[in-house]
């Protein structure tokens, strides 16, 4: 095999070396990312305030877990930025507090 080779060789091989490992990678910081808006969304009380958003963020979440427990990175990535989206929509919905009453904090009017 001659230079021009090897090195063509050795390029896909690191290609195919990175490409495998992206997933996992991939997976795990957005699952990380995930638990991360969670708790945020929960430091703000979207629970009781959003909980549409919230549950979805939770569920999702725990679908993503599941999916990587079983070495399913892509899909499990794919759920855990799900989760991002449903717990960054719950804690600017529970933020804006949509079921605060308009006579709330007004006393004695």
């Amino acid at each position: 095999m001659n230079l021009k080779g090897r090195v063509i060789a050795l390029f896909l091989f690191i290609l195919v070396f990175l490409m495998t490992g992206c997933g996992p990678i991939l997976s795990t910081s957005r699952i990380s990312e995930a638990k991360d808006e969670i708790a945020k969304a929960e430091a703000v009380n979207a629970a009781q305030n959003a909980p549409y958003e919230y549950t979805m963020a939770v569920e999702y979440m725990r679908k993503a877990d599941e999916l990587w427990g079983y070495s399913e990175f892509g899909y499990s990535a794919d759920y855990a930025k799900k989760a991002i989206e449903m717990a960054k929509a719950a804690a600017e919905k529970s933020e804006t507090n949509p079921w605060k009453s308009p006579l709330e904090g007004k006393e004695g009017k």
